[in-house]
């Protein structure tokens, strides 16, 4: 090495040579590379320094000054040798003063692979501003990625094929900085951007097995919250479901992760205090029991969180692997970051204890076994599936899958198992099937060995405890004995449940998950139903292909009206307007209706004559006394008329036998718009649509009806002249029913005649069995006087519920158009206490050992 000389060179070129024979200038120029930050300049200028071999007119104190802060700079660069240097002269007290003892402390207390890593943050940092004094987080975001995806490749790569393609591995380029023109002035000021020290501290922080400070303004194995806030929120899961499901997995942890710091400290021991103070005996249990389940999930979602900033802290292992030396302690700190987060396991473990103990002292009433059964059991499958693929391999963890598998066949309950005890645990030998002798003899050898299958338990676990040189305990096993846990709790809430619970709770979690796409759906596709369904198709297949088509244009419509950008913010309010306006549309023929009766009604019982006769209505004895005898014998009527005019719409159950029956009325809406207001062409077509054939309704024999032959020759003159087709099938009909009320039983009560007739008023629901009645049937019939004729002589009552008393048609039963609505404290919670340990200890070491 030499200085740069000062003379001007000979010849063409303009190169400044070294003179190698100027001792000053040669020192110099090591300041000079020292001072750009080289760690081994530094750790040999502090070297002669030490040795006294430059600059020997200084002091000695001097130079060993000098030397310490070489030193110091070397060893932030992560030069060992530099460290173990100073820390000898920190020990000689050689060059240590007032004003750089501390730093020398700070130094000396970190670790090698802390200085590496903050040397890499150096060097990272250098990289990606391009001498600006700062970066964005997207761009170190970008730069992280990229790295821990080529590592995830290497590792998944076979030794020979790591090697021939080792070129593609190098380190990626270094991204310049966005430029502040391009981004514009207000989006800078908005950014918020990362320095050097931020960097250097985050590479502390993760030294120390501490997520880094930086990470939360990063979005590493977890999607943006906000990348799906352009996309309509019915059509987010339909557009981006991987996303849609992640974001809502994450967001779900972080709300339940969020809840004790919600709730103030002094509210939590207010209420535990509260619930400790009133709680009685049988209510302890009780509380204790929803109290641990509660602290179960919070630390079960905890540790899923850090299970994924678990993810991000290998990300950034890579990348300061990527960017430092071999000094970089990777797995070290990723140890360190384990064990700093061992607490939620501690608090799960605790509740869980405390959950077995008091569950057998918690009366059945008070638990919903079903869903407990659903949600412990998503849980045991959500922490397998987190702890099954912990590392980065592409096959799930085979020792977890088969230690599961074993802890299910050891500690199902096989004896009260229904379907074991009485199909499969016993065999037909006379009819034997594979599926009986597959299962069968499964069955038969769990039952027979579940001590072996327990002896193996132990020894899946350690085996899953040896990895790492057994740094596994807390990186499988652990998480692994929690998968365990909650598969304990839904084995103990599954002997309880039912299956009808089951499916109400898996539904209900589905709904919950699912909710925004399914009311979606259902926003844009019941209007649909509603429309194919007041066509009225006459043809099953057009009424499907109409149906399906129909939705699918829906579908594509919205799909499209979703991913245009000047329509997609009106999207989602025109779903909400469709479904409220169709929930309207369906609610309003009940909105509408008069509901004065119901009372009454719903409290009449509509099976059974008896408990039908009892209600309290007006009886036709009462009412003949009051209104029917006065306004018939009394030469002067309007006093008894005006009074029993004040009756309309009371309600009454009385009993009569059939004059007659007949149709009074028929409206036909859809013929009166067809033939009134289209053309003679589009009314046959639409007639033929939505109604049927004539000819159905006159087919007979000619040898068995004498008047066949004149029916078919009129029915062939009317196709002629209005076509082939009628809408008889849209007729609304209204019945009339001629019923003598007040038979010879009631004449013998009052001494005279007493029945009267009474017209009913039947709506077009009641055609089936109004058209089966004959004369002479007894009916007990339930309704209201209407007013329109209630003064004349036969009185008028608008039906409700008619039944069958004596009929000739034995089958005919009731009809209506409505619905009915039908020792000492201490012994105690000692013993208590007992049972909750003993059913603990049953749980873990059952069937070896046997706690009655």
């Amino acid at each position: 090495m030499a200085t740069w000389t000062q003379n001007e060179p000979t010849g063409v070129t303009k190169r400044r040579r070294w003179n190698l024979e100027d001792r000053a200038s040669l020192n110099k120029l090591k300041n000079h590379i020292a001072e750009e930050g080289c760690p081994q300049m530094q750790y040999d200028l502090a070297k002669e320094l030490l040795e006294n071999a430059i600059e020997p007119n200084l002091a000695k104190g001097n130079q060993n000054q000098k030397a310490v802060n070489w030193l110091v700079s070397a060893a932030h660069n992560g030069h060992e040798d530099a460290a173990k240097l100073l820390r000898k002269c920190y020990n000689d007290g050689s060059g240590i003063t007032a004003e750089n003892a501390d730093e020398v402390r700070r130094c000396l207390a970190m670790t090698p692979g802390e200085r590496a890593a903050r040397k890499a943050a150096r060097e990272l940092f250098a990289c990606l501003s391009n001498g600006n004094e700062h970066i964005t987080p997207k761009q170190l975001e970008r730069k992280m990625r990229r790295i821990y995806n080529l590592q995830r490749k290497r590792r998944r790569r076979d030794d020979d094929r790591s090697s021939s393609s080792s070129e593609g591995e190098q380190e990626p380029e270094c991204e310049p900085l966005e430029d502040r023109a391009t981004i514009g002035l207000s989006n800078v000021e908005r950014r918020r951007f990362i320095t050097e020290a931020h960097l250097v501290t985050a590479a502390s922080n993760y030294s120390a097995g501490q997520m880094p400070s930086v990470n939360e303004a990063l979005t590493l194995s977890v999607p943006d919250p906000r990348s799906l806030d352009h996309v309509p929120c019915f059509y987010r899961m339909i557009f981006h479901p991987l996303i849609f499901f992640t974001l809502f997995y994450h967001r779900l942890l972080n709300l339940i992760v969020s809840v004790p710091n919600v709730i103030p400290l002094s509210v939590r021991c207010s209420v535990l205090v509260a619930l400790s103070w009133w709680s009685t005996r049988h209510m302890l249990p009780l509380v204790s029991y929803y109290l641990s389940l509660g602290v179960m999930v919070w630390a079960t979602c905890k540790m899923l969180k850090t299970k994924q900033q678990f993810v991000d802290f290998r990300i950034w292992s890579g990348l300061f692997l990527s960017y430092g030396d071999n000094n970089i302690e990777a797995d070290i700190a990723e140890q360190r970051f384990l064990r700093n987060n061992m607490k939620p396991y501690l608090y799960y473990f605790c509740a869980f204890i405390c959950n077995l103990i008091v569950y057998p002292l918690v009366t059945d009433a008070w638990l919903p076994h079903s869903e407990l059964t659903i949600v412990s059991g998503a849980l045991t499958f959500l922490t397998m599936g987190v702890s099954m693929y912990a590392s980065s391999h592409r096959l799930p963890d085979w020792l977890v899958i088969v230690s599961f598998a074993v802890n299910v066949l050891a500690k199902y309950p096989y004896e009260m198992d229904e379907v074991v005890s009485t199909r499969w645990r016993f065999l037909d030998l006379r009819v034997p099937t594979f599926s009986s002798f597959v299962i069968g003899n499964g069955i038969e050898f769990c039952l027979n060995c579940r001590t072996a299958l327990y002896l193996v338990i132990p020894v899946l676990l350690v085996m899953m405890a040896k990895r790492s040189r057994w740094h596994g305990v807390y990186t499988f096993l652990i998480p692994h004995c929690v998968t365990l846990s909650w598969l304990q709790v839904c084995i103990a809430t599954s002997q309880s449940a039912t299956m009808f619970g089951v499916m109400r709770a898996a539904l209900g979690m589905a709904g919950i998950v699912l909710f925004l796409p399914l009311f979606g759906i259902v926003a844009l596709l019941v209007p649909v139903f509603v429309a194919i369904d007041s066509l009225g198709l006459a043809s099953e297949e057009l009424r499907w292909g109409s149906t399906a088509l129909a939705c699918g244009l829906v579908v594509v419509l919205s799909c499209v009206l979703a991913l245009n950008r000047a329509t997609q913010k009106y999207i989602t309010m025109l779903q909400l307007i469709m479904a409220v306006t169709t929930a309207c549309l369906l609610v309003f023929p009940y909105m509408t209706s008069s509901f004065k009766d119901t009372p009454r009604f719903n409290a009449m019982p509509r099976v059974g004559l008896h408990s039908l006769s009892e209600v309290d209505t007006l009886h036709w004895d009462r009412f003949h006394s009051l209104c029917a005898q006065p306004v018939q014998e009394q030469p002067n009527k309007i006093k008894a008329q005006l009074r029993c005019s004040h009756l309309n719409g009371m309600a009454v159950t009385w009993e009569g036998s059939i004059s007659k029956v007949e149709i009074s009325g028929v409206s036909n809406m859809l013929e009166d718009v067809i033939v009134n207001y289209l053309p003679v062409w589009l009314a046959r077509i639409l007639r033929c649509m939505h109604g049927e054939n004539i000819s159905q309704h006159f087919l007979c024999d000619p040898k068995l009806d004498a008047q066949c032959e004149e029916w078919q020759r009129v029915i062939k003159t009317l196709k002629a002249q209005s076509g082939s087709c009628t809408l008889q099938r849209w007729n609304r009909y209204e019945y009339e029913l001629l019923v003598k009320v007040g038979t010879i039983k009631s004449g013998r009560l009052l001494g005279r005649s007493t029945h009267t007739d009474v017209i009913l008023r039947a709506h077009h629901d009641f055609g089936n069995f109004t058209r089966r009645l004959n004369e002479g049937d007894v009916v007990l019939f339930y309704g209201t006087l209407h007013n329109s004729r209630l003064l004349a002589d036969r009185v008028q009552v608008q039906l409700k519920t008619i039944e069958c008393v004596n009929c000739q048609s034995k089958d005919l039963g009731t009809a209506s158009i409505e619905r009915a609505m039908p020792a000492s404290p201490m012994d105690a919670r000692l013993q208590d206490l007992m049972r909750g340990i003993k059913y603990l200890l049953n749980a873990l070491l059952n069937p070896l050992i046997t706690f009655k």
